[in-house]
């Protein structure tokens, strides 16, 4: 367990408000709160020592008391073929987290976790072998994307919470993430270039929606008949595919946005002509855009849809009237897909994560 830390106030879990107020009860000025968001977002310092344009008792007094950093990395590992890269890191308590970079033509992906394992357990995804340990702080959120800027080959286009745990079970920390990550003083971020993703708390939709957030919403839907989706993802046990798509419904109607279906292809289990019929009746009116990508599991009882059949279920949806794209997979040959770095990070160790260093 790292512990140096453990006693600071950790800054990238502020917004610009909290950083005012923070500085201020110090007795600092409260211009000094865009001279630290430069420090922090703009030259992405790693402590305070180097934010010069603060006198170097300011700084020995922040560093004192605050951190910016709370990551150690673990493992680095990138692609050959695609530019892929990957990040195992540990947080300040010792347990492990993944992140990604995917690269595809002009589009830099950030793919980031909101929690460490995840309790949803969908039977396709090494994180729900993990099981849940905690949420991440907003800050850890925020932490992934700097470390991962100062790696990226290119400015990133896309943040997607894609990674480990599920975004709607850490709706604050996230919401706040978000807000910090676009915030027009610090890294300035899209927001609509910000997709929070769900396997299908409902309620969570509809409580999305009433935020109004300002970011954008994919569904990973997967299975578009009741019986297998509770078999590949047991969330729809709590939540059935009636009760989501009437939330999506509502998400559409009270944010006039469109909405990214996620659907993960694997073959012989949800790539028939069947399946394809009954994704294009469940988001029938649906203002969408449909990713199809092929499965990258580990399993062997959830095989990719092979390349042609992927396009034919592609061009099947086009002929009748959906948005729908075929993802390549990235990073196959170094286990990208979330959950797999960590699996063989603690194979190796000989153990699962007790979040003890």
């Amino acid at each position: 367990m790292q512990t140096d830390n453990l006693n600071k106030n950790y800054l990238l879990d502020y917004s610009r408000e909290e950083i005012n107020h923070y500085i201020q009860d110090m007795g600092m000025a409260s211009y000094r709160t865009r001279q630290i968001m430069q420090g922090i977002y703009i030259q992405k310092l790693s402590d305070f020592t180097g934010l010069t344009t603060l006198s170097k008792s300011l700084r020995d007094t922040l560093n004192e008391k605050a951190t910016l950093r709370t990551f150690k990395a673990i493992k680095t590992i990138k692609s050959d073929n695609d530019g892929t890269t990957k990040f195992l890191w540990s947080l300040n308590d010792g347990l492990k987290i993944e992140s990604v970079i995917i690269y595809e033509g002009d589009r830099v992906t950030f793919c980031i976790s909101s929690q460490v394992g995840c309790a949803l357990d969908c039977q396709f995804c090494s994180t729900g072998k993990m099981g849940f340990l905690r949420n991440l702080s907003s800050g850890e959120i925020v932490e992934q994307v700097i470390l991962m800027m100062e790696q990226a080959e290119r400015p990133a286009t896309n943040i997607v919470y894609m990674g480990m745990g599920e975004p709607l079970l850490n709706l604050k920390n996230v919401i706040k993430a978000c807000y910090i990550l676009s915030d027009p003083e610090g890294l300035a971020f899209s927001r609509k270039k910000i997709t929070i993703s769900t396997s299908g708390i409902a309620p969570a939709v509809r409580k999305l929606a009433d935020m109004d957030a300002p970011f954008s919403l994919a569904i990973s839907l997967n299975a578009v008949f009741e019986e297998k989706r509770r078999l590949l993802m047991p969330v729809s046990e709590n939540f059935p595919l009636e009760m989501l798509i009437d939330n999506i419904r509502y998400y559409v109607s009270k944010t006039g946005k469109r909405v990214t279906f996620e659907y993960i292809l694997i073959d012989g289990i949800n790539d028939s002509k069947k399946d394809a019929d009954q994704l294009i009746k469940l988001t029938n009116k649906l203002p969408c855009k449909i990713n199809l990508i092929p499965c990258n599991s580990t399993d062997p009882r959830y095989p990719p849809t092979p390349n042609d059949r992927a396009k034919w279920f592609a061009d099947y949806l086009h002929q009748r009237g959906r948005t729908a794209t075929v993802r390549l997979r990235k990073g196959w040959e170094i286990q990208a897909a979330c959950g797999q770095l960590y699996a063989e990070n603690e194979i190796k160790i000989g153990r699962k994560n007790t979040g003890d260093d």
